[in-house]
């Protein structure tokens, strides 16, 4: 009879919280994706260096120009006067632009023709540059002071870049000529355009008024103008003029590799995580057991579509092989999980149809009643049937013409036969398995006609009475479950049993209906006994782990597809088989002998 749980998800309080993402989850992401990553690395280093070699060299050369105060007419012994760091700033950061401009600009060209004699014409045919001036490019900027007192330099960089060498070097040349030579003039067209005005203001002194103060003070001006005009020099010199570069700056296709290298590197990082958020797939057990806060009872390999054409009962057709010591690791997992709680009956179920759930509740079946145990199979899933199917028995009665009261439980229950399909285990076995007593320990109710209201018969208390009768007889109960997203008899279904299993497929299943079931799981009124994982097939390399609620269980995938089970389970499995074909044989001896 079902435990009467209490509904709602106070029932698992115990159940572990899920955990945050850790360093192990994130190296999963790269390694999943590290093809994803090393791709566009590779592409944009290649590109990187690709584009860089097919870039023609270029040539840097630079002119350095100093700034120097004009010189204090009022105090001639002072070798410069006093001008403001921000004005000075203001000025030496402006002359990019002075460049750029078109006067610098007819300037700068007159020298570059006097330089190359007439030549220069043939040198425009090379291209443009953002100064404005073909086969070249001009640029300034002012070096950083170290001092952290200092209130800026006095230099001044003026840099000619080309793909000539010649070139770059007599275009900073010439530019840093045209800027003094035009600070130059314009100081002296400021100075001249003052002298004027001076000389305006004494012009309306007469001769008379030629004595007072004002006309002496306006004559002092003029003669401290005219000084000044002929001592400027526009406050710029040349400091360093600039040589002929020997080797091109650029390209430098190596550096431009590791710096393709570094951003594809980070470029990939961010297109697999990006790709892992729109990936929905679910890739570990333990990502299984963090959503569901339950533990995993074991993996169920994926059955080959060979095997499955043979027989989908692989405990029975293949006993030796991995399926099958897979659903003997969940059967001693249940055991386990019911130590605290004598569970009668459980039922399984699963997030969507098609993962597999009705093949995996007949083959444990079949192992549980391998065990010695008497196991009743209940085809509760009225909607899409499959139980009669796999274990060969008619479907004409049962589930819904006993709810219904048509039939007799006792008439309906149909005997498995737990002989081996094949036959190639050994003759003891064989001899057991055909025992009386073998086959007596599997029965199974198929579901019978499909009724018009499925929902009703398995949330009645005529089916809850059914569960009820079956577990004073049996030691233990299996009810076959429709999916659990897909139609809700599974909730009613829950309150009639003792204990639920969960199934996934991790090849059907997604993580946002995982997500989903969770929600609905942890409402049922009934003890979650863990989740079994159904994944691709085991074989292949490498030792396969499965995590039960009381221990760690592995076996080699390197046996052909003979696994040997380990531990205490395999132990107990071991004496259980010898003790089963010792009372086989002694089944036979009586036999033998009441023939004779």
């Amino acid at each position: 009879m079902a435990t009467p749980y209490p509904p709602g998800p106070g029932l698992n309080d115990d159940a572990p919280e899920g955990e945050g993402l850790t360093l192990r989850d994130y190296l999963a992401v790269v390694w999943r994706r590290k093809w994803v990553i090393i791709l566009v690395t590779v592409v944009a280093t290649a590109a990187a260096y690709f584009f860089s070699a097919r870039q023609p060299d270029m040539y840097s050369a630079t002119t350095d120009l100093i700034y120097e105060s004009s010189i204090d007419v009022a105090n001639p012994l002072s070798q410069y006067g006093y001008t403001d760091p921000n004005e000075r700033n203001l000025e030496m950061s402006a002359i990019t632009n002075i460049l750029a401009s078109p006067d610098m600009i007819f300037r700068a060209e007159k020298i570059l023709d006097g330089t190359f004699k007439g030549d220069y014409a043939s040198n425009k045919a090379r291209g443009g540059g953002p100064a404005g001036a073909p086969g070249y490019s001009v640029s300034s900027a002012v070096p950083e002071t170290t001092s952290s007192n200092a209130v800026g330099s006095n230099v001044v960089d003026i840099s000619g870049t080309s793909t000539q060498p010649l070139l770059a070097a007599a275009a900073a040349n010439a530019y840093a000529d045209a800027f003094v030579d035009w600070r130059a003039e314009r100081q002296k067209v400021q100075i001249d355009k003052a002298i004027q005005v001076v000389q305006e203001q004494m012009s309306h002194y007469q001769d008379s008024a030629k004595t007072s103060a004002d006309y002496l003070i306006l004559e002092q001006r003029l003669r401290d103008l005219q000084i000044l005009s002929g001592t400027a020099t526009g406050n710029y010199r040349v400091l360093v003029p600039a040589e002929t570069p020997g080797a091109p700056f650029e390209p430098r296709p190596l550096r431009s590799g590791v710096l393709g290298l570094g951003v594809g590197l980070f470029a990939g990082l961010g297109l697999a995580f990006l790709l892992e958020q729109f990936d929905t797939r679910l890739r570990r057990q333990d990502e299984i057991a963090r959503i569901l806060r339950q533990p995993i009872l074991g993996r169920i390999p994926r059955v080959s579509k060979q095997l499955l054409g043979e027989s989908a009962m692989v405990t029975l057709r293949h006993p030796d092989g991995h399926a099958a010591e897979a659903f003997r690791m969940i059967r001693t997992n249940l055991e386990f999980m019911s130590v605290d709680a004598d569970v009668k009956s459980l039922v399984i179920t699963s997030c969507m149809q098609g993962e597999g759930k009705s093949v995996s509740v007949a083959n444990l079946a079949v192992t549980m009643a391998m065990s010695g145990k008497e196991v009743v199979v209940v085809d509760g899933d009225l909607r899409r049937p499959r139980l009669h199917t796999y274990f060969g028995v008619e479907n004409q009665i049962g589930v819904s013409t006993v709810a219904a009261g048509k039939t007799a439980l006792a008439a309906a229950l149909e005997v498995v036969d737990l002989a081996p399909q094949n036959g190639n285990v050994g003759t003891d076995f064989e001899d057991w398995a055909k025992s009386a007593d073998a086959r007596s320990r599997l029965f199974v109710l198929p579901s019978g006609p499909l009724p018009p209201n499925p929902g009703e018969i398995v949330n009645s208390r005529r089916f809850g009475q059914i569960i009820t009768a079956l577990e004073k007889e049996a030691d233990l109960v299996i009810v076959d479950s429709p999916a659990m997203l897909a139609v809700g008899d599974t909730a009613a279904l829950a309150s009639k049993v003792d204990g639920l299993v969960f199934l996934v497929d991790m090849h059907v299943l997604k993580r946002p209906q995982l997500v989903q079931a969770v929600e609905q799981l942890y409402k049922l009124p009934v003890k979650l006994l863990g989740v079994m994982v159904r994944s691709e097939s085991a074989r292949g390399g490498g030792r396969y782990g499965y995590y039960g609620s009381y221990g760690y269980y592995e076996y080699s995938g390197h046996d052909g597809g003979h696994g040997r089970r380990g531990g205490r389970d395999g132990q107990r499995e071991r004496r259980e088989t010898r003790a089963a074909r010792e009372a086989a044989g002694d089944a036979k001896s009586e036999r033998d002998s009441g023939g004779n």
